[in-house]
């Protein structure tokens, strides 16, 4: 596994578990949690690219 990978697995974990997204899926309403997994994955992706390419 690339640095890249390791370091998007390491972020995501928590912004991804179950309990923490029904949470957040409460507060924010539907609209705004679709918006906050989209944010999630598309954060994730440059971050990964981002490492890659630095390392």
């Amino acid at each position: 596994m690339s640095l890249g990978g390791a370091s998007v697995f390491m972020v995501t974990g928590p912004a991804t578990k179950i309990s923490n997204l029904g949470a957040v899926k409460i507060v924010l309403g539907v609209r705004r949690f679709v918006l906050y997994l989209a944010y999630v994955m598309a954060f994730s992706l440059i971050a990964g690219l981002i490492v890659n390419l630095a390392v």
